[in-house]
């Protein structure tokens, strides 16, 4: 398998990313640019520290990368590590621990109405002890849990986890997205079920269901996008 010249590993105390030794600086700032832009609306005012393993850059070089993530995000502590990271070390593939699974992780509770313009993202998964009204938005890494009405925009696995759920007592999203699955509200009035509903992704479809066991038949899978 190639090796990809930029892998980002979420922990609990920042963003590690890991360098190809051979990667060349166009090829890292162009492949950590593409996957930025892609979590930017999870990286977007989030104060994040960054910690860069593998090759070792020069002082111009690191200038160019910590500028380059600016874009995306406020930086908190930076440290490069100049010794090379050691192959098995190495991740494949972009990896978030801390919101690995549908159970893991840490929530924020978010207590009241997400209002219209209103904007709450967490890394973990977000619990919100309200509504979501139209124009609110709810940006979470992990799982997104509505006690109350979702008629805002829900963004759960934000940074490309596809276990992440979203779940509400009336699930009735202008806008709903889990990884890289995204669903808009279908025009006009639709009937909502009189009890609460989960969405997922299952294959390769993002579906709605009865979140209890027993409620009613599970409902159609709808319309999706992959992005």
């Amino acid at each position: 398998m190639t090796q990809q010249p930029v892998v980002f590993k979420g922990t609990r105390k920042g963003l590690s990313i890991y360098i190809a030794n051979d990667a060349k600086i166009e090829d890292i700032r162009s492949a950590a640019d593409s996957k930025l832009k892609s979590g930017k609306p999870f990286f977007d005012g989030a104060t994040v520290n960054l910690t860069f393993l593998g090759r070792e850059f020069n002082s111009q070089e690191q200038s160019q990368l910590l500028e380059l993530f600016a874009q995306y995000m406020k930086i908190g502590t930076v440290e490069f590590t100049q010794a090379p990271a050691r192959q098995e070390e190495y991740p494949s593939d972009d990896h978030y621990n801390f919101f690995d699974g549908i159970e893991e992780g840490m929530a924020r509770f978010v207590r009241g109405t997400v209002r219209s313009g209103q904007r709450i993202f967490y890394e973990g998964n977000i619990v919100v002890i309200g509504d979501v009204n139209p124009g609110g938005e709810v940006i979470a890494g992990g799982n997104i849990l509505v006690l109350g009405t979702l008629r805002g925009i829900a963004y759960a696995g934000a940074t490309g986890n596809s276990s992440a759920v979203v779940a509400s007592y009336c699930l009735q999203p202008t806008q709903l997205r889990i990884a890289g699955y995204i669903t808009r509200a279908p025009e006009g009035e639709t009937i909502k079920p009189p009890y609460p509903e989960v969405a997922y992704i299952k294959g390769d479809q993002l579906i709605i269901e009865p979140y209890l066991p027993g409620k009613g038949k599970q409902a159609e899978s709808i319309l999706q996008t992959k992005v």
